[in-house]
């Protein structure tokens, strides 16, 4: 983590330096539990006895009938309470509160490009899949040992996001280390804009709140990128010199 603490300094360095004016943060990753909207959804899922198995499937069903509506990568979760957007990531912060609130044991696993959920119940352990409102809730065990396998096989994403095809992840988040994931969405967002100030604002707050290897990975990339879009916009001699070093650095990485 050495070599990647050097970059991120580089990258704050070049926000202050090079920034495309000042970001400021926004609520837009905070979720409102006191809100009305969701509030209401939560006691019309505990309005009738059940099973938790079953429990878990009438929030599954009513998430996506009446917020998860349409998929939109890079959504927020005021996205979600707004537009019914949402992302594979917005989708399972917003599942997850919801299984605070009704008390069901869960557990929040990261890859490369994913993110799901396994809720623990007495009738057994079910996963969810935000994405997918139609198949996305999985009490078989079988299917649930093919998905998982599934999550762990290496891919090449269309997205852009080949920075990530070298990387290996597969495990188990807390639930305080979403909002990090978020920022990072957020990072990625900003990047593909070519607004890279706003980038390293978004990466800086995720790095803070989950340091991850997505974060090292995406870094040097960024870096990059502000080097190669400093060259073309500033000519002073100074300048050039200290952005032509900074690249020469990096390429040690």
């Amino acid at each position: 983590m050495r070599v990647f603490g050097f970059i991120f300094c580089w990258l704050i360095l070049a926000r202050t330096c090079f920034g495309q004016g000042p970001v400021h943060g926004d609520n837009n990753l905070i979720f409102n539990y006191s809100n009305e909207s969701f509030a209401d959804f939560i006691v019309s899922i505990k309005s009738k006895k059940s099973s938790e198995k079953r429990l878990a499937k009438r929030l599954f069903t009513k998430a996506h009938s009446n917020f998860l509506k349409n998929y939109k990568a890079y959504s927020q979760i005021n996205d979600v309470f707004e537009k019914g957007n949402f992302d594979c990531l917005s989708g399972t912060y917003f599942l997850v509160c919801a299984l605070d609130k009704l008390g069901l044991k869960y557990k929040i696993f990261e890859t490369n490009y994913h993110v799901f959920l396994m809720v623990s119940t007495r009738q057994g352990e079910v996963l969810l899949e935000s994405t997918d409102g139609v198949n996305g809730f999985v009490s078989n065990k079988m299917q649930i040992k093919e998905k998982m396998a599934r999550y762990q096989e290496p891919r090449i994403n269309g997205s852009g996001e080949m920075y990530l095809s070298n990387l290996k992840m597969f495990h188990e988040i807390l639930p305080s280390q979403l909002p990090g994931l978020l920022y990072f969405n957020r990072a990625v967002e900003s990047y593909n804009k070519n607004q890279f100030s706003e980038c390293c604002f978004y990466l800086e707050l995720a790095w803070k709140i989950y340091d991850n290897p997505r974060i090292e990975a995406f870094a040097p990339l960024l870096l990059r990128s502000i080097v190669a879009s400093e060259l073309e916009t500033y000519h002073h001699p100074a300048n050039a010199f200290a952005i032509l070093s900074l690249s020469a650095r990096l390429s040690l990485t």
